[in-house]
């Protein structure tokens, strides 16, 4: 029975050593780092019948290969150039050597190195053909590709799938009447007889020297090298293995990056550089990198001494805040036990390398964070800065990852566009809306919270692919689909003590993105886990939308009655929404404001909000509601969190000056907060219920006589509309979102803020002439007509539909 020949057509030696990034080329780092002999041995063990290498631009990996065994053919993975300088790379492979400088010379115009290519019967292929080289391909470039060139890689094992499939889609679907309007479109004839069949091709594309004959190519047969040839372009081949992932690619680069290394300090410190080769084997591995034996620390503290870098180090070890937090990490014995559980883990190795590198990039950020925060609350600001100079090394360990998600980010807009231009539909891949939705708080007792979990539901309920994503090291039970990731830590927000932040593992957060294949992530909150989402998104190149929930500044200023940290605040604002692609707003108001900010008008559009009308009724009012409470009078009421920028105090001095004009009700707040304990000092008289939830909150709002809210520094006002939907008139400040509700339903007043007598005339007004019964139904239903979260949610989907164009 005839055997499979296989050969792994895309790999690369110690002699690619031009990466295309100029600060790579700058310290002279390498594209790879593995001898061409090792290359050969391991695609031996593979079963490779055949063996090449495709260096970059260089054949002397091959001609060493090829006097040692016979069964070593040339390769190359050579740049060439359309005319406008759109850059591609060819894999040509089985020429003679003495032609290899007039490929050179050709590769500076495309069309002459496939005319020629042709003409010498050299096979070749285009390596990699949806990725952008230099950032200048289009869909006419690919077009011209399918004209000049028969063969074409669709596996490559060091780049995403996505790209690789829509290629293989589209390149099957070719016909000679296509070829021929191509011909047409773009000015030139074919280069082949039957252009519309080509020959798929696949291989590793390995730098590291770990993925060697991950993916190939085969036929039957393939007993000499023109066989194997002359059956794959007799389109008797296929293509076998695995494409890539950023793990996979990272990996390799770091693996890469600790022989560049090795190779550095052999001659000045070889047991250092030793040490730094048994790290390297460790970690791609998936094994505690930092799990040295006595003998090999002994031995690396004498090489220090030997060579005098114990005394840098030392010197280091004092000045440096990195390398303290460092030493303590690794000295900890918690960090065994962390790094032990992930080691003897199921997992594969390259998955459990990832997890080390971000538990241990993880947890110093974290140290060094906490230390500039206390630095900064003591007021020691010149060493509080310097100690964040910790997170740049830090950021250099962990670019390997960093680079290979975002060189593996699919550009789905470019996609998309082949797949209507060839394909006439958009795969699943391309068309399906898969949201991912970043928040910093969720059970929380909060409007955005309470928003964000409405919203939630709504689109559970409709079938919506919507996912929550937050980090948590607590989180309540909800009814909606939530990825939770375990902190590295929690951390108070100065003068908001009873509001905490998590600090969120970024690196798994990406991977998770990543893997899920979203196509766009929406953030809540500017905090960190909402950082984590703008960063991850703008590596992996995912639409960003951001909701402006909460007017920060004005909290800022509330809390810290300084107006430059209100300025300090605007300027983080304007940054981080400056990011997004679009940002939504709860009002008009807040639009203007963001206009004003320098942010185009067409960047922004109005957050659709609803309300749950089902819960907020007036059919929820009981009289006996608040006499459980001690009251029998009216009930002036207010919900939300009792904070000091809410102004509160302001009720307090309104609820005397109506007492003192004779008037007689009751205050009530319902909520929690850090300004309770004042504010019952200010008014002993109120009634203060903590948080309600459920149908006792339905049933404070529908048993409440007015609603009030003097905040300014609130974008909607969720609890004015929960008011509204239970048929009381709210009373609400001129300045914020809340106006706005008032203002377009008309079911209460709106004051000048702060203004005593105004809000004392308006609430007045109601005391003495009440609403019937009827009226207040007719507002819950104008509530319940216009402000259901079912068309919130539609009104919200509809922004993410990708329009087919």
């Amino acid at each position: 029975m005839e055997s499979w020949s296989k050969v792994d057509l895309h790999l690369h030696s110690s002699y690619s050593d031009r990466p295309s990034e100029w600060v790579l080329r700058r310290i002279g780092f390498p594209q790879s780092c593995t001898p061409p002999q090792e290359l050969y041995d391991k695609l031996q063990a593979k079963g490779m019948r055949w063996k090449t290498i495709t260096d970059h631009n260089r054949i002397e990996g091959c001609l060493e290969l090829m006097e040692k065994y016979p069964d070593v053919f040339l390769g190359v993975e050579l740049s060439t150039f359309f005319p406008d300088g759109c850059e591609i790379h060819l894999l040509i492979w089985h020429f003679d050597h003495r032609d290899f400088a007039t490929l050179k010379e050709l590769s500076l115009n495309v069309f002459d190195l496939a005319r020629y290519l042709v003409e010498k019967n050299i096979p070749h292929a285009v390596a990699h053909p949806l990725k952008s080289v230099n950032s200048k391909l289009t869909a006419d470039h690919f077009e011209k590709m399918i004209l000049l060139f028969k063969g074409f890689e669709v596996c490559n094992g060091t780049l995403e799938p996505l790209s690789q499939k829509i290629l293989s889609l589209c390149l099957g679907m070719l016909t000679p009447g296509l070829i021929e309007e191509f011909a047409h479109r773009q000015g030139f004839a074919p280069q082949s007889d039957r252009a519309h069949e080509k020959i798929f091709v696949g291989g590793s594309n390995d730098h590291g020297g770990l993925s060697v004959g991950s993916a190939w190519t085969e036929v039957k047969g393939g007993a000499t090298v023109e066989e194997f040839f002359n059956s794959l372009f007799r389109g008797q081949g296929k293509v076998q293995g695995e494409m890539g992932d950023p793990l996979k690619a990272s990996i390799g680069f770091y693996n890469t990056f600790f022989k560049f290394a090795q190779s550095r300090l052999k001659q000045k410190a070889p047991l250092t550089a030793n040490l730094v080769g048994k790290i390297a084997e460790r970690f791609v591995k998936g094994q505690n990198p930092t799990a040295f034996s006595f003998a090999e620390k002994v031995g690396h503290f004498a090489e220090a001494i030997r060579t005098g870098q114990a005394f840098n180090y030392m010197g280091i070890a004092e000045g440096s805040t990195l390398t303290k937090q460092f030493i303590h990490f690794l000295t900890d014995a918690k960090t065994k036990q962390m790094l032990d559980a992930i080691v003897h883990s199921t997992e594969k190795p390259i998955n459990r390398s990832f997890r080390i590198a971000s538990k241990i990039v993880n947890e110093l950020s974290y140290r060094l964070f906490l230390q500039f925060v206390s630095r900064l609350q003591k007021g020691d600001y010149i060493d509080a800065f310097q100690s964040l100079s910790g997170f740049l090394p830090l950021g250099i360990a962990v670019v390997p990852y960093l680079w290979s998600f975002f060189d593996q980010a699919t550009d789905k807009t470019f996609l998309r566009g082949l797949a209507r231009r060839y394909l006439g539909y958009l795969p699943k891949e391309l068309s399906e809306i898969k949201v991912a939705w970043f928040t910093d708080t969720i059970d929380d007792v909060n409007g955005v919270a309470r928003t964000i979990q409405a919203m939630a539901k709504t689109a559970y309920k409709r079938g919506a692919h919507l996912k929550l994503v937050i980090s948590r090291s607590q989180l309540k039970e909800l009814d909606i689909p939530v990825q939770n990731f375990e902190p590295v830590g929690e951390f108070e927000i100065p003068e908001y003590k009873l509001q905490k932040l998590s600090f969120p593992p970024f690196l798994e957060i990406m991977d998770y993105i990543k893997k899920e294949d979203f196509s766009h992530l929406v953030i809540s909150t500017p905090g960190p886990v909402g950082l984590s989402a703008l960063l991850a998104g703008k590596i992996l190149r995912i639409p960003l939308m951001g909701i402006y929930h909460t007017d920060f500044p004005q909290y800022a200023r509330f809390l810290s009655d300084d107006s430059w940290m209100e300025t300090l605040t605007w300027k983080y604002m304007e940054w981080f929404y400056g990011q997004l692609d679009k940002i939504l707003v709860n009002t008009e108001y807040y639009k203007r404001c963001w206009v004003q900010r320098g942010i185009p008008a067409d960047k922004l559009a109005l957050f659709p909000r609803g309300v749950d009308v089902d819960m907020f009724s007036p059919s929820y009012a009981d009289q006996a509601f608040w006499k459980k409470y001690g009251s029998s009078l009216p009930v002036i009421l207010y919900v939300g969190r009792i904070s000091k920028e809410k102004e509160l105090a302001f009720l307090a001095d309104l609820s005397h000056y109506l007492w003192g004009m004779g008037k007689r009700f009751s205050l009530a707040f319902v909520g929690e907060g850090p300004f309770r304990e004042e504010l019952q000092r200010l008014i002993p008289e109120a009634i203060f219920t903590g948080v309600l939830t459920g149908l006792e909150l339905s049933k404070a709002y529908a048993s409440a006589f007015l609603f009030v809210f003097p905040s300014t520094t609130d974008t909607f006002g969720n609890v004015v509309l929960e008011a509204m939907a239970s048929g009381v008139p709210a009373i609400v400040s001129d300045v914020g979102g809340p106006s706005e509700l008032v203002g377009k339903l008309g079911i209460g007043k709106i004051c000048k803020a702060k203004d005593l007598k105004a809000w004392a005339q308006a609430i007045s007004s109601y005391l003495d002439n009440p609403p019937s019964w009827e009226l207040k139904r007719q507002w819950a239903e104008k509530v319940r007509e216009e402000r259901s979260w079912n068309t919130a949610f539609q009104n919200f989907w509809n922004m993410f539909q990708i329009e087919d164009t």
